[in-house]
C-alpha cells in the first residue's frame, strides 16, 4: 500500500496535534497540591551534580499529603534512567524538593507527581538539563538559566558566572587561553546575547552558565555547584548570600573546587592562613582541595593576560580529575575489589562438553539398549536441569555468596571548624546483584567509572527519600561497580594533644579507628611520631629530628596519562617539547612558558624541563621507549596537587611514602585501618578493604 504526500503531511500535523494538545493539559494543579519548578540545569556538562529544584504546596488547611516526585515522567529511547524524591507536606505548607541528578545522563520529559500513593496521568512541563555522560536526545524546553557556550562543541571548562559579573572581557581573554587546546583548531570567541543549548559537537571549550537567579537564591549543598569546574562572584554577591549559600559555596572549594571573587570580600578565617600572593597580584587562598583567587579589581574588564591565564590554570586543576570514563577492567585494574576478574572459561567448558556427550551419546546408547527410546522425552529435560544446577553449584562454590567492598579515601580534617572534606575511591562486588542497592549521605558526590560505550545498559535509579539510595542499576552480579567519590560534612572527631611535665607529647585518638602510623609537626615545626594506635588510646610521640617539613626533592604529586606518537619522545631526546605534549599538560594543569629547556637525563627515557618563567620544573620518566610518561613536579607538594591529578590512589600513597613534604605547622598525618568518614555503601559486606588518610588541622594551641 502506497501513502500519498498529502497523506503523510496530513499524519505528520496530526502527531504535533497530538503533542500540542498533550502539552496544553499539562498541569502543575492536582487539587490541594500545586508544582512549582524553581531551578532546573542550564548548559551542558558530563561530571557533578545537576540540580532541579522543585516547590510542592499543600493548599488544603487541614490535611497533609505525601508527594512524590519523579524524574522523568516518560523516557525516550533505551536509557530508563531515573531520580525520585518523596516528602510529606502538612497542611497549608510548601516543601521545597531538590533532586541531583548523577552524572549519567536523563532521556525524557516532564516530571511524574504522585499524591498519597496515587500517579497522576498528567506530567508537569520540566525541562531536562543536558547533564550527564550520555547525549540526551530530548533536550527540553524553558530551562531557568542562560548557557553561553564557545566554540560548537561539548565545551571542556563550564563556569558559573553571577548576573553582576560582565562576560564581555572573559570571552575574550578566555578564548585566547584555550584556543591551543588539543583540537586541531582554535576558535574565536563571540560575545552577544547568550543562548540556551548551544549546539554540541566534539571539540574543546568553555562555557559560562547564568542561572537566571540572584546570589541570595542560588544553592544551599554544595553538590549544586559540583558540576562546575570555576565560580565567579563579586564581593558584593557573596555579602548578599544568605549563611548557608555562603557556606555552600565554601564546601565547593574545599571539596576542589575553583572560585574567582572579585573586587575583594573577607573569606572564611580557616582559609587567611594559607593565604599567598601570587606573581599576577592575586591573592590566592589554598583551602582544603580547591582554590579561591581573591583580586581587588572589580571585573574583569582589568585583569592582565597573566591573570587570565592563573584563573585558567585553577579551573584545568579542577577538571582534571574526572576528565575521562574508565572501562570495568580498566576501573578494576585501577583500583582493585576483586582479584582475578573473569569468567571461569575452563570449569564452564568442561560442564558443558559432560552435557552434550551426557544429552547425545550417552543418552541414546543407553535408552536404545534398553529399547526405550521415547523415554528421551524426558531423560533429555531431566539431564537439562541436572546440568543447570551443576553449573549453580560450581558458580556458588567457586566464588560463593561473598560482597565484597574496598575503600580508600583522603579526608582533610579541620578541627578550628569541624569540617572533613573527603576525597577517594570506593567499589563493590557482589555473586548477587544486591537487592537493595547502595546507600551514601547526602553530602557524597559519586562518579561512576563508566565508559562510553557501556552508558546504555540497565537503567539506573535513585531515590533521594531517606538518603542517597542508589536503588537498582548501579551494580550488577559478577560486575564490580567503582565509584570516585568526594563529600563534605560538619565532624566532630579530632586528635586531642598532650605536652607532659617532661615537654614530651602524647595524643589521644579520638578518630574512631585504629592509627597504623601517626605524624605530627608542631607550630615551631618539630616533627613527631607514633604507631599502632587504637581507637580512644593515648600513645607518647617520639621526636623525629631528622625529618622537615617540606623537605626540597621530596615526592609529589605524579600525573600518568599515555601518548601514542613517537615523536613526543624524538623531541624530547632532541632537546625539544612537542605541541602534542605541551598541549596534554596544559590540559592537566601544567601549563609551559615559551621560555622552557629540556635536559635529557636518560635516553629514551627520562628528561628534565626547566620553566624559567614560571620558575617549575618537571621530570619526565617511563620505563619503555614511547610507553606511558610519568611527571614529577619539583613545586611544594600540596593536597591541592594530590587533588588536580589523573590518579587519586597514587598520589594518596605518594603522602604516605613522605608526609613530612605535606606536613605542616600545626597538623597531622594519620594513616588509620578504616574509613571512619566513607560511608559503607553496600550492607552486609562480608569481605572488606578499607584503608584511609587523615590531614588534621588543630586549633591553635
Amino acid at each position: 500500500m502506497k501513502y500519498s504526500a498529502p497523506c503523510s503531511i496530513l499524519f505528520l500535523i496530526a502527531v504535533w496535534l497530538c503533542y500540542t494538545i498533550s502539552s496544553t493539559f499539562a498541569r502543575t494543579e492536582f487539587d490541594d497540591i500545586k508544582i512549582t519548578p524553581e531551578l532546573t540545569p542550564s548548559g551542558t556538562s558530563f561530571h557533578g551534580y545537576a540540580e532541579y529544584r522543585i516547590a510542592v504546596s499543600n493548599r488544603s488547611s487541614d490535611k497533609a499529603h505525601h508527594v512524590t516526585l519523579t524524574l522523568p515522567k516518560s523516557n525516550y529511547g533505551i536509557f530508563g534512567n531515573r531520580i525520585t524524591r518523596s516528602v510529606i507536606v502538612g497542611p497549608s505548607d510548601t516543601a521545597l524538593v531538590t533532586l541531583f541528578q548523577p552524572s549519567v545522563g536523563l532521556n525524557g520529559r516532564g516530571l511524574e507527581v504522585a499524591i498519597d500513593g496515587e500517579v497522576q496521568d498528567e506530567a508537569v512541563p520540566l525541562s531536562i538539563g543536558n547533564h550527564g555522560r550520555q547525549n540526551n536526545v530530548f533536550m527540553g524546553h524553558g530551562a531557568v538559566g542562560m548557557a553561553h557556550s564557545v566554540r560548537s562543541g561539548n565545551p571542556e571548562i563550564r563556569i558559573l558566572i553571577s548576573r553582576s559579573v560582565d562576560t564581555a572581557d572573559l570571552h575574550a581573554h578566555v578564548g585566547n587561553q584555550l584556543s591551543t587546546s588539543r583540537s586541531t583548531g582554535g576558535f574565536s570567541p563571540s560575545g552577544g546575547v547568550p543562548h540556551p543549548f548551544a549546539p554540541a559537537s566534539s571539540g574543546a571549550g568553555y562555557e559560562t552558565i547564568d542561572l537566571g537567579l540572584p546570589v541570595s537564591a542560588w544553592s544551599r549543598s554544595w553538590l549544586g555547584y559540583s558540576r562546575y569546574d570555576g565560580v565567579i562572584v563579586t564581593g558584593d554577591d557573596v555579602r548578599q548570600m544568605p549563611p548557608d549559600v555562603q557556606s555552600a559555596l565554601w564546601r565547593y572549594v574545599e571539596c576542589g573546587g575553583a572560585l574567582l571573587v572579585l573586587g575583594g570580600r573577607e573569606l572564611p578565617d580557616s582559609w587567611r592562613l594559607k593565604a599567598t600572593t601570587d606573581f599576577t597580584g592575586f591573592v590566592n587562598y589554598h583551602a582544603g582541595f580547591g582554590q579561591c583567587i581573591v583580586t581587588a579589581k572589580a571585573d574583569t574588564i582589568h585583569l592582565s593576560p597573566e591573570q587570565w591565564s592563573e584563573i585558567v590554570f585553577s579551573w584545568l586543576k579542577t577538571k582534571t580529575p574526572v576528565k575521562t570514563g574508565r572501562s570495568v577492567e580498566d576501573a578494576n585494574a585501577t583500583f582493585p575489589v576483586v582479584e582475578g576478574l573473569g569468567v571461569p572459561v575452563r570449569g564452564m567448558f568442561l560442564l558443558m562438553l559432560l552435557f552434550a556427550v551426557a544429552i547425545g551419546p550417552v543418552n541414546l546408547i543407553a535408552l536404545s539398549r534398553k529399547k526405550r527410546r521415547i523415554w528421551m522425552f524426558w531423560t533429555t529435560p531431566v539431564i537439562s536441569l541436572m546440568t543447570c544446577f551443576a553449573v549453580l553449584v560450581y558458580a556458588t562454590f567457586a566464588e560463593g555468596w561473598d560482597r565484597h567492598a574496598r575503600t580508600e579515601g583522603l579526608t582533610i580534617l579541620d578541627e578550628r571548624t569541624h569540617r572533613a572534606t573527603t576525597i577517594g575511591w570506593t567499589a563493590f562486588y557482589s555473586s548477587l546483584t544486591p537487592s537493595d542497592g547502595l546507600h551514601f549521605s547526602y553530602e557524597t558526590e559519586l562518579t561512576p567509572q563508566i565508559a562510553s560505550r557501556e552508558i546504555g545498559g540497565t537503567p539506573r535509579s535513585v531515590d533521594w527519600t531517606h538518603d542517597q539510595h542508589l536503588e537498582s542499576g548501579w551494580m550488577t552480579a559478577r560486575v564490580p561497580a567503582h565509584f570516585m567519590l568526594r563529600k563534605s560534612e560538619v565532624r566532630r572527631e579530632r586528635v586531642t594533644v598532650r605536652r607532659g611535665t617532661n615537654n614530651r607529647l602524647s595524643v589521644v585518638n579520638g578518630l574512631g579507628a585504629e592509627i597504623r602510623q601517626f605524624w605530627l609537626a608542631d607550630k615551631d615545626g618539630t616533627v613527631y611520631f607514633g604507631v599502632d594506635i587504637p581507637a580512644g588510646a593515648e600513645t607518647e610521640l617520639s621526636s623525629r629530628t631528622e625529618s622537615r617539613l617540606g623537605r626540597p626533592g621530596g615526592v609529589d604529586e605524579t600525573f600518568h596519562f599515555e601518548l601514542w606518537d613517537p615523536s613526543v619522545n624524538t623531541d624530547l631526546d632532541a632537546g625539544d617539547i612537542s605541541p602534542t605534549l605541551r598541549d596534554e599538560m596544559k590540559w592537566r594543569g601544567m601549563p609551559l612558558s615559551d621560555d622552557v629547556s629540556v635536559t635529557v637525563s636518560k635516553h629514551g627515557h627520562e628528561w628534565l624541563i626547566s620553566d624559567r618563567l614560571l620558575d617549575r620544573a618537571y621530570t619526565i620518566n617511563t620505563d619503555t621507549i614511547n610507553g606511558a610518561l610519568r611527571i614529577h613536579s619539583d613545586v611544594a607538594p600540596s593536597l591541592r596537587g594530590i587533588f588536580a591529578s589523573d590518579d587519586w590512589i597514587q598520589n594518596i600513597d605518594n603522602l604516605k611514602k613522605a608526609p613530612e613534604n605535606y606536613l605542616r605547622p600545626n597538623c597531622y598525618i594519620a594513616e588509620l585501618s578504616s574509613t571512619p568518614f566513607i560511608e559503607e555503601g553496600l550492607r552486609n559486606t562480608t569481605e572488606k578493604r578499607y584503608g584511609s588518610v587523615v590531614y588534621g588541622i588543630m586549633n591553635e594551641e
